[in-house]
């Protein structure tokens, strides 16, 4: 797949070979573009979400209290009131206090400046407008008494490592790829306008397949701006004029061997 990423930003010539090369090797070059931004993706992970993680799970098992939960009421040692913030994200705090039995309301969650609030009996979460989410535990009792303390968070950061994760990237490989393929129709439409204008005709399974790798050098460009710790300026309007300006040449290049009396393009 390398050496078809490399004529592919490289060598207009060789759209004419991608133009009637077989459905799978696009779809593995789709894979192959896809694998890349997720490679970059992963860059991006491990320098800003792994670290925030890790410092989170870490300060859950040094601060909050230990908690248990039996027959629909809440426990805590201490049992509070104690007022939780997370270390590095300002604003976000938990307010503990299951000596408490009364209702909380949201004047009680903005005076405390937190975001939940958990009592002996219920758990309230600060939503939008004002308005409060109340999770009554009576209702969600348990046939045995469940205790979380700083080993549960331990196990929860090592099954967070194993889910979140390898989810995370297979979500964003996945939407990689459709977007390339999403991004492939449109363009090969815009191909056949492009065709018509370099005096040629092409199959629109042809223009498919030449917008897919006329892309490459837009989805690098996506992937080097999701590993960078900035935003590089207008990398959309820049990776469609990317995407565009190879389409053209690429059109160009494969329209010559669909004129009449040329040879058709070979199988990949």
């Amino acid at each position: 797949m390398l050496p078809d990423l490399l004529d592919a930003l490289t060598r207009p010539v060789a759209y004419r070979r991608f133009a009637g090369e077989k459905a799978g090797r696009t779809a593995a070059y789709v894979a192959f573009l896809s694998l890349i931004f997720v490679g970059a993706l992963g860059i991006a992970v491990k320098l800003r979400l792994v670290p925030l993680f890790d410092r989170t799970f870490s300060w859950l098992e040094t601060s909050m209290p230990t908690l248990t939960f039996d027959d629909g009421v809440a426990t805590s040692v201490p049992p509070g009131p104690q007022r939780l913030e997370h270390p590095q994200a300002k604003g976000v705090a938990i307010m503990i206090d299951t000596a408490r039995k009364t209702p909380v309301t949201a004047k009680d969650l903005a005076d405390a400046k937190v975001l939940a609030y958990l009592t002996s009996n219920a758990l309230y979460l600060q939503r939008g407008g004002g308005r409060i989410e109340t999770l009554d535990l009576s209702k969600a009792g348990a046939e045995r008494p469940v205790t979380v303390d700083a080993a549960s968070y331990k196990d929860l950061a090592r099954a967070f490592d194993w889910i979140f994760y390898p989810s995370l990237f297979l979500f964003f490989f996945l939407l990689f790829a459709l977007s390339l393929a999403t991004f492939g129709l449109l363009y090969a439409l815009a191909g056949l306008l492009l065709a018509s204008a370099a005096g040629g005709s092409l199959e629109f399974s042809g223009l498919f397949r030449l917008a897919i790798h006329a892309q490459t050098a837009a989805a690098l460009l996506r992937a080097l701006d999701t590993s960078l710790p900035w935003a590089i300026p207008y990398s959309a309007p820049l990776g469609g004029a990317l995407s565009l300006t190879y389409l053209w040449l690429g059109v160009r290049a494969a329209a010559r061997v669909q004129a009449p009396g040329a040879e058709p393009p070979a199988a990949a």
